[in-house]
């Protein structure tokens, strides 16, 4: 007997009480494993601060093939060149999932819903400090007060 033709034969009521059992685990299991990835996120700082210190890196920039990234890329360079990562989200199939860097962004980058819309976040930059949280500046083509982001980053990187 086929799995099709025994919900077709299943009355709904035994299926309903299946269902929300099912969407009440889920809920639950999202609760009980938020705070695993927000201290998985805590864990990658410490490496970030040991590993990139010590080559001079302090930030995660992730761009895309665009123009807008291009545009705004010549901007953030001058600032960053030096001390940033870089990521192209474009390139997003071959990036080594276990790497830093791609960690990071799943991590603290920005993320559109559904995964298309994360391209009008892009170009962003991730400022990792010691003993602090990350900071995310996004320059994407919906991105708010442009110039008051950049000014902003501005002075994050200039607490060094």
């Amino acid at each position: 007997m086929r799995f099709g033709n025994i919900l077709n034969k299943t009355p709904l009521g035994v299926l309903e009480p299946i269902f929300h059992a099912i969407l009440v685990l889920s809920i639950f299991l999202y609760v009980a494993l938020w705070p695993l990835f927000y201290l998985y996120g805590m864990l990658l700082c410490p490496m970030v601060w040991i590993e990139w210190g010590k080559q001079g890196k302090k930030a995660l920039v992730i761009f895309l093939d665009s123009k807008h990234s291009e545009e705004w890329m010549a901007r953030l360079s001058p600032l960053i060149s030096d001390r940033a990562v870089f990521l192209n989200w474009s390139e997003r199939k071959q990036w080594d999932r276990w790497s830093l860097p791609a960690q990071l962004f799943d991590v603290f980058g920005p993320h559109g819903m559904p995964e298309q819309f994360t391209r009008n976040s892009l170009p962003a930059v991730i400022v990792f400090r010691e003993l602090g949280r990350p900071k995310t500046f996004t320059f994407g083509n919906r991105s708010k007060d442009l110039e008051a982001k950049l000014d902003r980053l501005r002075a994050e990187l200039a607490l060094d």
